[in-house]
């Protein structure tokens, strides 16, 4: 009873494991042995068309340079000689301060220089004459002085001193005793000849008193002659009868007494203090010719040159004080900014910007990711944005060495010129434009899809041509631009040639496919490399 169930249960498990391995069989291995059915290719033709890589960025047109000058030092500022748009030539006068102070130390260190340049020839000159002469009869005089001095009277001189003195003496005696008899009595004579004389003359006029003839002329001549004559006579008798006057005995006491004086002079010692001074002048006369006959001496003249060379930098830092009191235009341009008015105190910051707008640049900016696209020399195109209508052409000029920030992302800075004749617009300072980066240009080159390029060496690529009878033939070609999308063809391939691409796939099933990574061509490895021509 127990056995019968436990048969029919044998017997499922073995008709369930007969049919799974018949099913396997048939689903699996004889399905296997079927020949797998060959994907379809994907191709595209090899067409000639323009290919343009470009890379974009913003930016804004700057002046080609930009100069913001000021004062080398601080002032009242006396003139301002610009204003904003004004156009200035290198060298040009922009601002002043008030330099009368500067004025003052160059008239004074001129006056220095030429006093240090006169001290210099007086010492380089040769010996004046005249100077020589002069210095030599000094030498000469105050060595007499000195030998008068320390020298006993000579004979002679002391005897005219007696002699002198003693006439003297007996002058003062003869006025003190009056006229003796015989010299009053000579008076009285010739007084009384005058009178004589006098009466006669008169007597003789009297008669041709009454005449105009020369002969009554020379009578009053003898008249007045014997006038004088008489008078003469009458005062001499009158000053002897008298005696002398106190004013003349005061001045022969006078003549005694400085006639004492030098003859007590020639016998009296020398004073010691007058004969030091004596010696003092001999010394100094000497001093002064030897220095005429010797000249400057190296070290005078050292220090003469010295005088000199100071004397000049003196005046040369007074004219650079001048200067830096003067704002001159450093190099041609437009004024863009003034900062200052004249009478205000200005310092050594900058109060003028100077900028060339004759060929001013695009300022721009590209993200990190473009900055292969940037180079020196790729042309640019700029739309600025007041102007979307005009495109200005130019080429990129410099690229700074360093990422900067815009706008929180890190960006490549260039520099770009702008071709102002491109259209007839006025451009200015400061405005904002787009700006497209030409990185590379192909114009009607051979253009097949990037698909089609299958890397067989690093920057060495191949494509499969697509036979006439449908097989594949790898060929190398040389490639040049790329984008995003086609590639060019330098050489290896011809226009209207067929290209694989690689066979046709759903959107889900490329989306697996890594990118950059290589279909196998269809057909195997032995259809790969079969290819015909």
């Amino acid at each position: 009873m127990f056995r019968k169930p436990l048969f029919w249960i044998v017997l499922l498990a073995l008709l369930l494991l007969g049919g799974g391995s018949y099913y396997a069989y048939h689903s699996v291995y004889l399905r296997a042995q079927e020949p797998a059915e060959e994907p379809a290719l994907s191709t595209a033709q090899v067409r000639r068309g323009d290919l343009v890589i470009t890379a974009s960025g913003s930016g804004t047109l700057v002046p080609a340079a930009e100069i913001s000058i000021g004062f080398q030092s601080g002032g009242v500022l006396a003139e301002m000689r610009v204003e904003v748009g004004d156009k200035v030539e290198a060298g040009q006068l922009l601002a002043r301060l008030d330099d009368a102070d500067a004025q003052d130390q160059i008239a004074q260190a001129e006056i220095s220089l030429r006093q240090a340049e006169l001290n210099l020839e007086d010492l380089t000159e040769e010996v004046d004459p005249a100077g020589l002469a002069a210095a030599q009869a000094s030498l000469s005089s105050a060595k007499a002085d000195l030998t008068k001095l320390t020298s006993p009277p000579a004979d002679q001189d002391l005897l005219a001193a007696q002699e002198n003195l003693e006439s003297a003496k007996e002058a003062l005696a003869d006025l003190l005793a009056g006229p003796d008899e015989d010299t009053l009595e000579a008076a009285q004579a010739d007084l009384t000849l005058a009178e004589m004389s006098l009466r006669t003359a008169q007597a003789a006029y009297d008669k041709v008193a009454h005449r105009e003839d020369v002969g009554a002329t020379q009578q009053a001549m003898d008249l007045w002659q014997a006038t004088t004559n008489h008078e003469k006579a009458q005062a001499e008798y009158d000053e002897i009868r008298q005696g002398p006057s106190a004013d003349e005995i005061a001045d022969a006491r006078a003549k005694v007494a400085q006639a004492q004086a030098q003859l007590d002079a020639l016998l009296e010692a020398p004073d010691p203090d007058e004969v030091a001074a004596a010696e003092a002048k001999v010394v100094q006369a000497q001093a002064q010719l030897d220095e005429l006959l010797a000249g400057a001496s190296a070290r005078d003249l050292e220090a003469a040159e010295l005088n000199v060379a100071q004397a000049r930098l003196n005046l040369e830092s007074a004219q650079r004080a001048l200067s830096k009191t003067q704002l001159a235009a450093p190099a041609a341009g437009t004024i863009v900014s003034v900062d200052a008015q004249a009478g205000e105190s200005v310092g050594t910051n900058a109060i003028i910007t100077l900028a060339d707008l004759q060929e001013p640049q695009v300022q721009f900016w590209v993200e990190e990711a473009d900055m292969a696209s940037v180079a020196p020399g790729n042309a640019v195109n700029v739309v600025f944005e007041a102007l979307p209508d005009y495109t200005f052409p130019g080429e990129i000029v410099s690229i700074d060495p360093m990422l900067v920030t815009v706008d929180g992302t890190p960006a490549v800075q260039s520099y770009a010129s702008i071709d102002l004749s491109a259209q007839p617009i006025t451009l200015l300072s400061g405005m904002n434009a787009d700006v497209e980066v030409v990185a590379g240009e192909a114009l009607h080159a051979l253009l097949v899809p990037l698909q089609a390029l299958r890397e067989i060496a690093p920057g060495q690529y191949a494509v499969f041509v697509v036979q006439p009878d449908g097989e594949l033939a790898m060929r190398v070609v040389q490639v040049g631009l790329k984008d995003f999308v086609n590639a060019e063809i330098l050489s290896g391939l011809q226009e209207g040639q067929i290209v694989s691409i690689g066979p046709e796939t759903s959107s889900s099933t490329l989306s697996d496919t890594p990118a950059g990574e290589q279909q196998p061509p269809p057909g195997g490895l032995m259809r790969f490399l079969g290819g015909g021509g």
